[in-house]
């Protein structure tokens, strides 16, 4: 048990690090994407994909941006990293209990419970939302006629749904569980 606890302290230290970190990270790289090194980073494809659109893909680095749709690309950007930042912040809380040695409460059911839906809630909303956002990003300084808007529907989100739901799931098994131990150790 002293592994787990030990393991554990680390965990949360690591998701609160991830937590507070992501959205200023987030902003800073928009704020700094036109500097050299970062511009060269990501026309080398070091810290963002270039973006799929209609017409093809298009590498951040090889466009000029405006502060419009710097903030547009940054609010994007934000708007899919919510879910995580969220997530992490329930990992943490999570790995704060297993920490002191509370493992199957109904507490810890309710956070896999809320990352489940907020797995669910990303591949519904949050993603597609997103990538919209970064097609309009991409393509808002073209010229007319050649500017895009596009929602799409595809594997990440799958596979976000499927893993909130199966989450889900496992929160209601785990939440039997808890109910069981509760019940047994009322009947000892």
């Amino acid at each position: 048990m002293r592994n787990l606890e030990k393991l554990s302290h680390y965990l949360k230290k690591m998701f609160h690090s991830l937590a507070v970190s992501t959205a200023p990270y987030i902003i800073l790289f928009w704020l700094l994407i036109e500097w050299p090194p970062v511009n060269n980073a990501i026309r080398n494809g070091l810290l963002i994909e270039p973006i799929k659109t209609p017409e093809g893909a298009i590498n951040l680095a090889t466009i000029q941006l405006s502060t419009l749709t710097k903030g547009i690309g940054c609010c994007a950007q934000l708007l899919e990293a919510l879910p995580y930042i969220l997530g992490f912040f329930l990992l943490k809380k999570l790995f704060a209990a297993y920490e002191k040695k509370r493992i199957f409460t109904h507490e810890n059911t309710q956070i896999y419970k809320k990352i489940g839906w907020l797995a669910f809630l990303n591949g519904i909303f949050f993603i597609p939302i997103a990538q919209t956002l970064m097609v309009l990003t991409a393509t808002l300084s073209n010229p007319p006629g050649h500017r895009c808007i596009s929602l799409s529907f595809g594997t990440p989100n799958v596979e976000s749904i499927f893993l909130g739901l199966l989450l889900v799931v496992i929160s209601l098994v785990m939440q039997e569980a808890q109910a069981l131990q509760e019940e047994n150790q009322l009947t000892v």
